[in-house]
């Protein structure tokens, strides 16, 4: 009987503790980028009860499933994919800028007769880039397309179980998703007691293959709280778009 009175007492206590610590932060999140094309409404952010990478690797580790399919040749792809963006783009201007000066000059002038051979050179350097780039383009789905394929295998080997574990969470601890308002926030966001982990990815502006990724653990100890979702608190993954 004493036993008995012991194990109440424990449980008893132990749902005080709970309902005691229940009170958590209201939050609020504003996802803040910079640049003219810059997307920050509508952009959805997930909380999820669990720390996604955590359990993914507890998993790997428990079925080892042998080493990741090797990326290098993908990334050296997107690389230089990348470098001939860049440099296709300054070329594109530099030929628009000329183009502009060559329409208001009359094509009788030497000023024009010296400019157009120029004209002529960097469009036809342009065009070249622009192959080269569809080439590299196509090389790297030719690559991706049999890295998908390996890599598909591997994570069905290395995270057998998490859709067990995603089930066996209770219908209140489940992640939620929120849409990001016309303000670039989540406002008023209450959760319910336990520990949560915030995961949210965009595309970085500026860019034409590289996202923003922020994974945190939601902060406590305050009634109301702020998190600003930023550059200097993301992660910076680089794909092909």
């Amino acid at each position: 009987m004493r036993a008995g009175r012991s194990m109440l007492f424990v449980f008893s206590a132990t749902l005080f503790l709970l309902l005691g610590c229940s009170n958590r932060p209201t939050y609020y999140l504003k996802l803040q980028l910079q640049g003219a094309d810059a997307v920050c409404q509508g952009v959805q952010i997930a909380f999820s009860s669990y720390n996604y990478v955590e359990v993914l690797d507890s998993l790997t580790k428990m079925n080892n499933p042998g080493p990741r399919p090797d990326s290098t040749e993908l990334m050296a792809l997107v690389a230089t994919y990348q470098t001939i963006l860049e440099k296709s783009a300054r070329m594109a201007d530099a030929v628009d800028t000329l183009r502009d000066a060559l329409e208001k000059l009359d094509s009788k002038t030497v000023d024009y007769r010296k400019k157009y051979p120029l004209f002529q050179r960097l469009e036809k350097e342009l065009q070249e880039r622009m192959v080269e780039r569809q080439q590299i383009h196509e090389q790297y789905l030719e690559a991706k397309g049999s890295y998908d394929i390996k890599l598909k295998d591997w994570q069905t080997s290395a995270y057998k179980g998490f859709s067990d574990f995603k089930s066996s969470i209770i219908p209140e601890f489940q992640t939620k998703v929120e849409l990001t308002d016309q303000d670039c926030m989540v406002k008023k966001l209450d959760l319910p007691y336990t520990r949560w982990w915030l995961h949210c990815e965009t595309r970085k502006p500026g860019s034409a293959n590289e996202k923003l990724i922020w994974e945190m653990e939601m902060p406590v100890g305050a009634d109301s709280l702020m998190i600003i979702l930023d550059e200097s608190n993301a992660k910076v993954s680089k794909e092909m778009l």
